[in-house]
């Protein structure tokens, strides 16, 4: 599931198998919120399968297997940018925010790219979250 995020490709493959030994299955219902918008967020999360959708001003996305969210938050230390609600039933994994943070930070090529994940997705999707990267 690591190697699936673009944006986690510069990590060691010691860090990556860290990061996996760190990761959290969640699994959603049909029609549940895995996040919403102006609430504090403490995951990172990447989708396994299934099929989420993801709304904020000016932004109504699709995220499949492969795809992530929740950096914005983590990263830049503001409340969640967008809602996301499971379309069917899916399958997640979610890395807490201090494990995501200590593999972004301590490695300046990740800090890099997730910086230009997030500045990607406010600026397409105004003051929110917008698309997602394979998409």
């Amino acid at each position: 599931m690591i190697d699936s995020v673009p944006m986690l490709a510069p990590l060691s493959l010691a860090a990556k198998e860290h990061m996996a030994t760190r990761l959290v299955p969640v699994f959603v219902t049909a029609g549940e919120v895995v996040v919403r918008a102006g609430e504090p967020g403490d995951r990172f999360y990447i989708v396994a399968n299934g099929e989420l959708e993801i709304v904020a001003e000016g932004l109504h996305a699709t995220a499949r297997a492969g795809d992530h969210f929740g950096e914005i938050a983590l990263l830049r230390e503001v409340a969640r940018t967008a809602t996301v609600r499971a379309l069917v039933a899916s399958k997640l994994y979610a890395l807490e925010r201090e494990d995501f943070l200590n593999a972004v930070i301590g490695h300046s090529g990740v800090r890099a790219a997730g910086e230009a994940v997030a500045a990607e997705r406010l600026a397409r999707g105004g003051q929110a979250v917008s698309s997602l990267v394979k998409r």
